[in-house]
């Protein structure tokens, strides 16, 4: 009989803090997922134009340091194959140096197409090298290069700049 006396009591209290408690609790959570919402739009709006951004930057860098582009502007007629191969080298990892810092704003696939692009870059520059004279005119290493890089039809640039699209294409959607 107590036990009944006592349930009549409680069972409206608990009722009552109930449904106090989901009055309270629920414009508080609304209220959090709508800040949480702007919040997370401010970010976006802030850090994707840094993205993309970066991203046209390495595109850029890769496409500078193709053999087509960078012979337009690094070959003089009067170089040395040694001579083009020093300013190549130089060239490339300058580039390079000047865009390390965009690989916080990429996704660590794309930064490591893009360091295996230079790399690969490098590595060509020097193996075509091997194949001509030190003193032989830089057109000689200058063929022999753009032969070589344009054979397979897929080269790490290319793919980088794929990859590297594909990612700016999931920031724009």
């Amino acid at each position: 009989m107590i036990v009944i006396e006592i349930a009549k009591f409680l069972f409206p209290c608990v009722t009552i803090v109930l449904i106090a408690y989901w009055l309270i609790n629920r414009p508080i959570r609304l209220e959090k997922i709508k800040l949480d919402a702007e919040t997370s739009m401010a970010n976006y709006e802030v850090v994707a134009p840094i993205k993309l951004r970066a991203y046209e930057r390495l595109v850029l860098f890769l496409e500078r340091t193709s053999p087509d582009e960078i012979f337009n502007r690094e070959m003089d007629a009067d170089m040395s194959c040694f001579e083009l191969q020093m300013r190549l080298l130089k060239v490339v990892r300058e580039e390079f140096e000047h865009n390390v810092s965009q690989q916080i704003y990429v996704s660590p696939p794309a930064w490591q197409a893009v360091v295996d692009a230079k790399n690969n870059i490098l590595q060509l520059i020097n193996i075509c090298a091997t194949q001509v004279n030190a003193n032989d005119r830089a057109i000689s290493l200058a063929q022999i290069i753009i032969k070589t890089y344009n054979e397979p039809t897929q080269t790490p640039t290319k793919n980088a700049i794929v990859l590297l699209k594909n990612e700016i294409g999931r920031i724009i959607n």
